[in-house]
């Protein structure tokens, strides 16, 4: 079963890769969500896509893999390794899965978990006020694009999915490792704060104290009621704070296709899942083209 879809448009070239996670310091603000429709949608169009799980949860690993079997039933679906193997080998190479053509996977399981304690165990113990902590942090905040810079130039998007914990160290490395950042909120108010907490603490701090090269490129609301009065007003906020221009055009509103994804797979099969590309999707990846042709990451729509 083919994935391209029969309309999608041509896909202009990146000027370089890149790598981009989808960020809040809050769960349930859609992440995971948008980390499973976009990037199929771009690999659809031609673009070459990895998504990493670096969440120990582990449920874009599930949906990649239902998918996998979906559009392949007959391929014997087999995980070498898992993204926390990896991590421990220094490679990510060895943990590549291929779900549909285009798109690859590092999954992630319940052993990722343990990431934090395997950074400290190999970098050690630091508090701000030790003479050692910028030597120590600047290790444990590498690690994950120090392993991504070996396979990127394989890719055109490299996308990571992060856990729900403030600040993690799994977020902590999948913001340094990126080129940019979508901030993803869901349109309620602990959900917003996620989103500033992130940029005023995680995002401030790579950048002030490690020197991060990474860049916002754009503020994503998800789930979002038309009726909703509620979700209005913090969409006006988020305006607000954030300014029009840095807002995603095509904002994501209340589907419940979208959360049918972890049993059903990713795809484009039944009335239902067709129009969630077409009305939801689909133009999601257009504003995200149309907004890296904004900055400069693509000179011009031609291949």
């Amino acid at each position: 079963m083919a994935t391209n879809s029969k309309n999608a448009p041509s896909a202009p070239k990146l000027n370089r890769p890149l790598t981009i996670t989808v960020a809040n310091e809050k769960g349930g603000v859609g992440k995971t969500s948008i980390n499973r429709y976009l990037p199929f949608v771009l690999a659809e169009r031609g673009y070459k896509v990895l998504v990493i799980d670096a969440d120990p949860q582990a449920n874009l690993s599930k949906t990649m893999g239902i998918t996998k079997k979906a559009y392949a039933p007959d391929e014997i679906f087999i995980v070498e390794k898992s993204m926390m193997a990896a991590v421990r080998d220094g490679d990510l190479a060895p943990a590549l899965v291929n779900v549909v053509p285009n798109l690859d996977e590092v999954p992630s399981d319940i052993d990722f978990a343990s990431f934090s304690t395997f950074l400290s165990k190999k970098y050690g113990l630091a508090d701000r006020t030790d003479d050692d902590y910028y030597e120590v942090e600047s290790k444990k905040v590498r690690v994950l694009k120090d392993l991504i810079e070996p396979i990127k130039p394989n890719y055109d998007f490299i996308f990571i999915d992060t856990p729900p914990q403030p600040r993690s160290d799994s977020t902590r490395n999948a913001t340094m490792a990126s080129d940019y950042v979508i901030i993803a909120f869901q349109t309620q108010s602990d959900s917003l704060d996620g989103a500033i907490s992130f940029i005023n603490g995680t995002l401030t701090e790579l950048h002030e104290t490690f020197g991060a090269d990474t860049d916002v490129l754009g503020i994503l609301p998800n789930q979002v009621s038309n009726s909703g009065a509620i979700d209005q007003v913090v969409i006006e906020d988020a305006i607000r704070m954030f300014g029009e221009q840095n807002m995603f055009k095509h904002i994501i509103p209340f589907a419940k296709r979208i959360q049918s994804a972890p049993r059903g797979g990713v795809t484009r099969q039944g009335y239902w899942n067709t129009k969630l590309f077409k009305d939801v999707f689909d133009p999601l990846a257009d504003d995200l083209i149309e907004r890296l042709e904004m900055v400069g990451e693509i000179s011009d729509g031609t291949n």
